[in-house]
């Protein structure tokens, strides 16, 4: 049965919405001043982007969702790539992912609270000598008097400075699972570090932390899936937008500027490069929409069409935002222009979860 992944009317008005309200509440000044400020985010642009159900557009009614799906997530996160959104909607959505298949009291609880926007979620799964997202943790849950303690390190947990809470994997007696933790403990120390493309994260250091239950091992394996599913959807959906706008803005750059009395985007081997751009550009959309199309698949086709889409969206994002660095010429390197931060996000979106070698080993694992 094929698939129409053409928008609907609603989806439709889904993304000139986003695209209005981003462009409206977080325009690239007011980027600049946060990373100027060194401010953990922006809590007043959450507090909208709760407002309007953001965080629960693309999960079901059942635990406070609006019924959406992957598209709606994608939809969004597309136009988060083209304003260059920094804050915690990335971390909402993995902790969401990983509890979509739970069926914990507690796990369900969690899941309804980031739905509805009330808990600010951060994932810590990545460790210290880690590669991508599909390794399994070396961090401990034990028991201990009717409680679980967590011990253990995690890197570069993305906005674990302003989380309300923390979804930890863990193994226990040889088995994965995700915890609760509270990040407010005494046993776990935060250690904050700024990312290449001025992003929040924190190194977490887990020392006997108290921790609930939220996905067993009966279902952790599917959670691990699904997170990796739904981190590598966002970063091709925003890897997309990302380039898409560097696209439009070097175009308009082009035609403004001139040379021997000719705009540029006059010379034919510029148009000849900005052809080549938005080829690369629709090469990228096809993969999306490939892994869209198989988001209810089996889970091999479905992990499959995800890593494609993972070294399609390192390769490509990195490849335009490049290029448009290049045709800026010396005003492009400079912080107070956006071709220079899009960039720099692309070059962390090829490394984020596992760099294309990760990838390309993992497709030819579920492929073989």
């Amino acid at each position: 049965m094929s698939l129409d992944l053409r928008l609907d009317e609603q989806q439709t008005l889904l993304r000139d919405s986003a695209e209005r309200f981003l462009r409206d509440e977080f325009p690239f000044d007011r980027r600049r001043t946060l990373i100027a400020e060194q401010a953990p985010g922006d809590p007043g642009l959450w507090s909208k982007l709760v407002e309007l159900g953001w965080p629960g557009a693309w999960l079901p009614e059942d635990v406070g969702g609006l019924a959406g799906s992957e598209i709606e997530l994608s939809i969004l996160v597309e136009q988060m790539g083209r304003f260059l959104y920094v804050g915690p909607f990335l971390p909402a959505c993995l902790c969401a992912a990983a509890l979509r298949s739970t069926d914990t009291v507690t796990g369900r609880t969690l899941l309804r609270s980031i739905a509805e926007g009330s808990v600010r979620a951060a994932l810590a799964h990545s460790e210290p000598g880690g590669r991508g997202i599909l390794d399994m943790p070396a961090t401990t849950a034990s028991a201990s008097r009717e409680v679980t303690l967590l011990s253990g390190r995690k890197r570069l947990v993305q906005s674990a400075q302003f989380a309300d809470r923390l979804v930890v994997s863990a193994i226990r007696e040889g088995q994965l699972a995700f915890y609760l933790v509270d990040p407010r403990q005494d046993s776990v120390t935060l250690h904050p570090v700024r990312t290449i493309d001025n992003d929040w994260a924190a190194d977490v250091e887990l020392n006997g932390a108290v921790g609930d239950l939220v996905v067993g091992p009966d279902t952790a394996r599917t959670a691990l899936g699904d997170i990796a599913f739904t981190a590598l959807l966002f970063v091709g959906s925003e890897a997309l937008g990302l380039c898409e706008a560097a696209f439009e803005q070097t175009r308009d750059y082009l035609a403004v500027r001139s040379q021997f009395g000719r705009s540029l985007i006059e010379f034919q081997a510029l148009q000849h490069r900005l052809a080549d751009i938005f080829v690369e550009i629709e090469q990228l959309r096809a993969s999306l929409l490939g892994a869209l199309a198989q988001a209810a698949a089996a889970p091999a086709a479905r992990s499959a069409a995800a890593f494609g889409l993972k070294v399609q969206a390192g390769s490509v994002a990195c490849s335009v935002a490049g290029q448009c660095l290049h045709l800026h010429g010396g005003m492009g390197m400079t912080d107070e222009m956006p071709v220079s931060h899009y960039y720099r996000r692309a070059r962390a979106i090829e490394a984020q979860f596992g760099n294309s070698d990760y990838f390309l080993s993992a497709y030819g694992k579920v492929m073989a």
